[in-house]
């Protein structure tokens, strides 16, 4: 048990590394989940023994330290030092119920295994939470796609006819990556909600324009009400337009880039992804949102997880006092 743990954390750890490297394809979607799962290995594997899983302890506390040292800027601006600050308090308040579960665990009742399964569940959902965070920030400092046809940029809500600065930031990267590949088009897709004066597709449109790109190079998706929809439609013109699939390189701000992506899995369409900067006064909020949202996306494996843990946990805590 110890070998296998220990093989479990030496392939996570080298992916964190490579993350912390930016190294080619380790910002990946399959390699994210394939972390993921080696995790739930090792938290079985220790549940099973009747051990921590200090492996994994260790290990965590390696990525993290790299995910700071990778990101020290945060703690140079009074802003993002108030993001970590919020963050960090979630994530405390989510370690004091898993302790509080694994401590009623130890007493004798006939409850004791639904909260040896919770604090299994906690502790599951920081390490998954922690290779979500490396992920998505390594989204950000993407720097090998060499060859794209399209960039295609996810919209955002708007309030008025102009961007809001979470959408001109991804809307900046994209004019980046286009000044390095000016024989490129673009897709924004973004339709009209009912709080909206116009679509988000013609917001960023004219945003692009503005800017200097040319109005031929900009073609629009405006009927799509989520990112779903956003990956969907956007497939659709696309087979409308091309006859051969283009190259596409995705852009969305980076705690948001990973579900686009999983999106494009389940609808067979090959993107590639770089991620954008997100403003921090709701960052902690929509890293948890979107995390939440794209383990959504994998329900048939969570429902697998849960269902494996609870077992262990009852093979563990056999023994049930009757009353």
């Amino acid at each position: 048990m110890d070998i296998l743990s220990l093989f479990c954390c030496l392939i996570i750890l080298i992916h964190f590394v490579a993350l912390y490297l930016n190294l080619k394809y380790s910002a990946n979607i399959r390699f994210f989940i394939s972390q993921a799962i080696l995790g739930y290995i090792v938290i079985i594997l220790n549940i099973g023994y009747h051990t921590l899983p200090l492996y994994l302890i260790v290990t965590m506390v390696i990525g993290c330290l790299l995910l700071h040292f990778k990101h020290k800027h945060l703690f140079q601006e009074r802003q993002s030092v108030l993001f970590i600050k919020r963050l960090y308090m979630l994530i405390f308040k989510v370690i004091i119920f898993m302790v509080a579960c694994a401590y009623i665990s130890l007493i004798p009742n006939a409850i004791n295994i639904i909260f040896l399964w919770l604090s299994a569940i906690a502790f599951s959902a920081l390490y998954t939470f922690l290779c979500f965070i490396s992920t998505s920030s390594s989204y950000l400092n993407t720097k090998h796609i060499k060859h794209f046809d399209i960039i295609f940029v996810l919209g955002a809500g708007i309030f008025s006819e102009q961007v809001t600065p979470m959408l001109a930031n991804r809307l900046d990267q994209a004019l980046t990556l286009f000044r390095q590949h000016p024989n490129a088009h673009f897709i924004v897709s973004g339709g009209k909600g009912n709080d909206e004066p116009i679509s988000e597709a013609l917001a960023m449109r004219r945003y692009l324009e503005a800017q200097g790109v040319d109005s031929s190079r900009i073609l629009m998706e405006d009927q799509s009400t989520s990112t779903y929809e956003n990956i969907k439609y956007t497939k659709a013109l696309i087979a409308r337009t091309y006859d051969i699939t283009p190259n596409i390189v995705c852009i969305t701000s980076q705690f948001h880039i990973m579900r686009a992506l999983r999106f494009g899995q389940k609808l067979n369409l090959k993107l590639n992804g770089v991620g954008s900067p997100t403003p921090y006064h709701f960052f902690e909020i929509a890293l948890i949102r979107d995390f939440l949202a794209l383990m959504y996306q994998y329900k048939l494996l969570l429902t697998i997880y849960f269902a494996s843990l609870f077992l262990i946990c009852a093979l563990t805590l056999w023994y049930i006092p009757r009353f």
